[in-house]
């Protein structure tokens, strides 16, 4: 009689713990997408009505609602194919790191090429979408362009992106320190973006919300560098991107290792012993970076205006003023 009390305690515990993740599931497709908000809504008023008319003994509209909510499962699953499919995609991610077999020496020579075209491009406003292939494969995206196995160079990657070129409204992947595809084309994504961000901001955050992959993206019209991962774009200048993606893919060269590097090693070596407290800050701060909200921009390139003092007003400021906007726009 003990044995059995405890197998269905278990088994309560486990039903309690799969409808949760499930039920956590459904809430973080949901808070990201507009679109699957208002469906959960009407599903939501058409469940309420349903109960009040089983309260009132409407029996006609209670069977109506009946039926409706049936049929209307298999409507919502139609129309959810793509979040879902979304979801099972991320479900069967790998955590494989950046080209785990690849000596430091050549990951840095490609981050300091990238980096390179990026920044100049950056300053000629050419518009550029550069994807870095990561645990999960992005063959079958590299199989819509033109297949290609180079290395990374500052010069190629300008060439491609240059204007009128027939690669350059395309992306390219990088897998390792090789440049495998250009010309590629990525599905977009349904989020509701900003208008002042164009299709390949767009298709940048479309690839990161279905791989692990970092993509980077180099605006044609105001020239600013941003990062799409994880459905979030972030915006760096070629500065910060520099260090942004020696963390992520690997060590950084001597030439721009800091003069308190010594001392940054030693002090981490003294607090090994500690590091247990130390993965739980790590595991603290990654939590707070997963709390950004989507979509967020964090702009590191322009800095928030000062506050001028305002001028003292004459007979003629006021035409003058116009006529100034009038110019200005």
């Amino acid at each position: 009689m003990v044995l059995s009390d405890i197998e269905l305690i278990l088994r309560l515990i486990l039903d309690v713990c799969v409808l949760w993740a499930l039920i956590y599931t459904g809430i973080r497709i949901v808070r990201n997408n507009s679109r699957t908000i208002q469906i959960v809504k009407g599903i939501l008023a058409l469940l309420l009505f349903k109960l009040f008319a089983d309260l009132l003994q409407l029996k006609t509209v209670s069977y109506l609602l009946e039926i409706v909510l049936r049929w209307g499962m298999v409507v919502v699953l139609i129309v959810l194919q793509p979040e879902i499919r979304s979801m099972l995609e991320k479900m069967g991610k790998s955590n494989a790191s950046f080209a785990p077999d690849l000596p430091a020496e050549r990951i840095n020579h490609m981050i300091n090429e990238l980096v390179k075209a990026v920044s100049d491009m950056s300053k000629t406003k050419t518009g550029a979408l550069i994807t870095l292939q990561m645990g999960q494969s992005l063959e079958d995206y590299a199989k819509t362009g033109i297949q290609m196995d180079s290395d990374v160079t500052s010069e190629l990657l300008e060439t491609i992106f240059q204007y009128g070129t027939p690669m350059h409204d395309g992306a390219v992947i990088i897998d390792g320190d090789k440049l495998v595809c250009a010309a590629a084309y990525y599905p977009s994504t349904a989020k509701d973006l900003p208008s002042k961000y164009g299709a390949r901001h767009r298709a940048a955050v479309g690839i990161s919300e279905v791989s692990d992959s970092i993509t980077l993206v180099v605006s044609e019209e105001t020239g600013n560098i941003s990062v799409a991962q994880k459905g979030v774009l972030t915006q760096y200048s070629p500065e910060s991107l520099y260090r942004y993606l020696t963390s992520r893919l690997g060590k950084a060269d001597e030439s721009h290792t800091s003069m308190f590097q010594p001392v940054i090693n030693a002090t981490k070596n003294f607090s090994s012993s500690f590091g247990k407290r130390q993965n739980q800050r790590n595991e603290k701060t990654e939590k707070v970076d997963d709390r950004v909200k989507p979509l967020e921009v964090v702009n590191l390139l322009v800095e928030q205006p000062k506050a001028e003092p305002k001028a003292k007003s004459k007979p003629n400021s006021q035409s003058t003023e116009s006529g100034g906007a009038k110019h200005g726009s």
